[in-house]
């Protein structure tokens, strides 16, 4: 009950019975403590009021806070999807060959799950056909139907605030600088468990990976890892650094990989790899932001120090600007030599010189984004391949690709 309105008739009962009996100057001096009381009593009421209001509100955020992480926990929030299209046209111009021109499609879609804090899954797919380093899908056959097949199958799971471990067809989880795909195609999915890390001084990964298995000889497995820093030069600019190491296993002696093209590796008389493949790789790459945009320039170097002959590898280019949104660009040139035996030539960029090492040349790319979500790109390709023998061959390959990227 409000103590206010018990107390005001009493006083008012009070001050009555005082003026009938008391002097003038004694009934002011009361009437005065009467309103000072009185004043006091409205404070305390307001004090009152607003303390239970700051308790409502504190009650109704703390329910809203609940409330936020019931729905972070529900499937929808814990669900992400992202797809991406691109359509190409393609000139190959083959030194001994008719010119070949086709236009070609790729479809890649990924959905991923948020398991709980520390647990994600991701299920995609993609066109084409078996091809390890090649997602593109032909237009031809008379608009017969195209393949879809499973391209990522992985989870990963966070071990701690330094490291991560990851299972199945994955993304390859291995630093290539400014993107060069002289040793790893970009559609290449590896399979088999990595485990990442990153301490805050030094980041990388050690891997395990499933190549071959056969039923008769021993499976080929590719154990190894990569370890690199980064030093921050300023609030835009930083150099990384790094080296890796990757050891084949039950190569040598064993039939080419997949479809037992050498693709300019080594063969001996039967069809089967001369050499085994134990490559150490090292690599550089600075990064800066010049008028506004991003600019890297890098240098990669491999050598397979289980080969005798024609063991090393090397490229180097840049790359300005990023396509990201309507009237944005980029460009970007890379220098390509890579001896014949240096890297396994199935999983190289399988564009580049028609995927063969014993080859070398220029990579010529540029893009221009004509949507929020679409953007046209442009790669010609100047190379040759066939250096360790008698004679050479050029290979000049152009793509226009217009592309899709949503999310």
């Amino acid at each position: 009950m409000n103590k206010k309105v018990i107390l005001l008739p009493l006083l008012a009962l009070l001050s009555q019975a005082i003026w009938a009996s008391e002097a003038p100057k004694e009934i002011d001096l009361l009437r005065q403590q009467i309103k000072l009381l009185t004043e006091r009593l409205d404070k305390l009421e307001n004090q009152v009021k607003d303390k239970n209001s700051t308790q409502v509100v504190t009650k109704s955020t703390s329910n809203q806070a609940v409330g936020n992480q019931l729905v972070k926990k529900s499937l929808a929030d814990r669900l992400s999807f992202k797809a991406d299209f691109r359509e190409r046209f393609e000139s190959i111009d083959q030194q001994g060959k008719v010119t070949r021109d086709r236009n070609r499609v790729r479809l890649r879609a990924a959905l991923s799950m948020q398991v709980d804090k520390d647990l994600s899954f991701t299920l995609g797919t993609a066109t084409g056909g078996d091809d390890p380093v090649s997602t593109n899908q032909t237009f031809d056959d008379a608009f017969s139907s195209k393949d879809i097949r499973l391209d990522l199958a992985y989870f990963d799971y966070k071990l701690s605030d330094a490291y991560n471990i990851t299972g199945g067809k994955m993304k390859n989880p291995l630093y290539k600088p400014g993107k060069n795909s002289a040793f790893w195609d970009s559609d290449l999915n590896p399979e088999g468990l990595a485990l990442k890390f990153n301490n805050g001084l030094l980041q990388g990964s050690l891997v395990g990976f499933s190549i071959e298995e056969r039923k008769s000889a021993g499976d080929s497995y590719l154990l190894g890892g990569q370890v690199l820093q980064a030093f921050e030069l300023s609030e835009n600019a930083k150099i990384t650094v790094g080296v890796g190491y990757y050891d084949y296993s039950n190569l040598q002696g064993s039939e080419a990989l997949f479809d037992a093209k050498p693709r300019g590796n080594s063969l001996d008389a039967n069809g089967n790899y001369t050499n085994d493949y134990n490559i150490i790789e090292t690599f550089i790459e600075y990064e800066n932001n010049i008028m506004g945009k991003p600019f890297s320039i890098y240098g990669n170097y491999f050598q397979n120090t289980a080969a005798k002959a024609l063991d090393t590898a090397y490229t180097f280019g840049f790359k300005y600007g990023k396509v990201k949104g309507l009237g944005t660009w980029d460009i970007g040139v890379a220098y390509l030599d890579i001896e014949a035996d240096s890297v396994v030539g199935l999983f190289n960029d399988s564009d580049f010189a028609g995927g063969n090492t014993d080859s070398k040349g220029l990579s010529l790319k540029a893009g221009y984004g004509i949507h929020q979500y679409m953007a046209l790109g442009l790669t010609y390709i100047m190379s040759e391949f066939g250096q360790s023998q008698l004679t050479q061959t050029d290979y000049n390959r152009l793509q226009l690709d217009l592309q899709l990227k949503f999310q």
